[in-house]
């Protein structure tokens, strides 16, 4: 069933970060009363709306080095085992700063207890960040002690919000979470990833299973988006980083000087998807929805995730495309860059889905069309998949510009009411 949405509000809106002054920008969490929506809760601080602060921005740096470090895994494995493996050790990175990203949102602490946090919990990520290239190897211990130092640094932090209103939550499950990846770093290898692919596996229902029970916590509307939005930032850089590596280690002359040209396209084409009208939609939804939490475990927590592995993915292909633009790929090589471009616009249509009950038509078809690119990919040569996946991601984006500066209804696939008003 296809509907139109008549309300704009995609609107681009520059988000700068602000001084922290460590008051609180938004109301503690307090239970509900009986028979209260959520909405007419009423803060009690004067402050203006949360910003991102420079702790964390600093601590966002770590997770570039993440990023890169499971991107490149994913990019020198030998096949889909290998593809899964480093997958599976972006979880706990994924969840930490999820974690951090929640407890932060309107935590009512000094400006130098946050920062302290923060570069805490920063250093324990930059040391599961060194161990993942040895992570199946002898730095299994070290990857989940590091994990484990976090989750108990994010359980003290969200004790100090008062969140703990029930024994059972995703925050009291998480801290169980870390020790046990700390244990398993003890077991063989190929013992080791399935222990640890039952415990991610875990951590990845108990939003779904338990996430309820946070259903009361509050959320500032600008900072939450613009935090998530930064990770897309982080992720999108390190297509930048692939790309820009296959451009300074071999010759730029002639076809390898146009797939370098087309991947960056590619790169722009991917962040204008997001950040045109996606942004300012996830923003929008937040601000209107009844229960903003069912928002921040589907939109923000699993569909975030959802872009950001297709962007690592897309950033593996691309950079093989840079560097060897002639080859025809084998394997899961060739799939990689039409499977990450394809689960990118394919997961916008999940979160409009989740925030308005309706995903859009035109990156509903997008993402299909990206998928039988990908299925034609094992048989061309590299640049020819990046050229046309480049090409129709640019044509998404120029089309739905048209659209919309014509001021025509958004046609939608209407599956339910959805969380926001849309």
């Amino acid at each position: 069933m296809v509907a139109v949405a008549t309300q704009n509000y995609y609107e681009d809106t520059p988000i700068e970060p602000g001084a922290d002054d460590g008051t609180a920008d938004i109301e503690a969490d307090v239970d509900p009363a009986p028979h209260t929506p959520y909405q007419q809760q009423t803060p009690h601080s004067p402050h203006a709306v949360q910003r991102v602060t420079w702790a964390e921005l600093f601590f966002d740096l770590v997770l570039v080095f993440a990023v890169t470090q499971v991107a490149h895994e994913v990019s020198v494995g030998a096949g889909w085992a290998d593809l899964g493996r480093s997958l599976l050790l972006f979880v706990p990175f994924w969840w930490a700063w999820v974690g951090c990203t929640i407890v932060f949102n309107g935590l009512v602490i000094s400006a130098t207890r946050r920062h302290l946090l923060l570069l805490a919990i920063a250093g324990a990520a930059f040391v599961m960040s060194i161990s993942v290239p040895g992570a199946y190897a002898n730095r299994g211990v070290l990857f989940g002690g590091a994990y484990c130092a976090a989750r108990i640094m994010l359980a003290f932090t969200m004790r100090m919000r008062g969140a703990f209103r029930s024994g059972l939550n995703p925050f009291t499950v998480g801290l169980g979470a870390g020790p046990a990846w700390l244990l398993a770093g003890f077991a063989p290898a190929d013992v080791r990833q399935w222990i640890w692919l039952g415990i991610a596996l875990i951590e990845l229902s108990v939003p779904i299973v338990l996430g309820h029970r946070l259903d009361y916590m509050q959320f500032d509307a600008s900072h939450l988006p613009e935090r998530f939005g930064l990770f897309i930032i982080i992720a999108l850089g390190e297509t930048l980083v692939g790309i820009g590596q296959g451009g300074t280690l071999h010759p730029l002359k002639g076809v390898e000087a146009v797939a370098l040209f087309v991947a960056f396209l590619l790169s722009c084409g991917l962040w204008w998807t997001y950040f045109q009208y996606g942004a300012s939609a996830v923003e929008h939804a937040l601000r209107t929805a009844k229960v903003p939490a069912l928002l921040v475990r589907s939109s923000f927590s699993y569909g975030h995730m959802s872009f950001v592995i297709g962007i690592i993915l897309a950033a593996a292909g691309m950079a093989q495309a840079v560097a060897e633009p002639k080859a025809h790929l084998q394997g899961m090589h060739a799939l990689l860059l039409g499977s990450g471009v394809s689960l990118y616009l394919a997961t916008f249509c999940y979160t409009r889905i989740m925030m308005f009950g309706g995903a859009s038509f035109f990156r509903a078809g997008a993402a299909l069309l990206a998928i039988i690119i990908t299925v034609f990919s094992p048989g061309l040569p590299a640049l020819a998949p990046l050229a046309m996946l480049a090409a129709l991601v640019i044509a998404l984006n120029a089309f739905e510009l048209y659209w919309v500066d014509a001021g025509r209804p958004l046609l939608v696939i209407k599956v339910w009411e959805g969380a926001a008003e849309d």
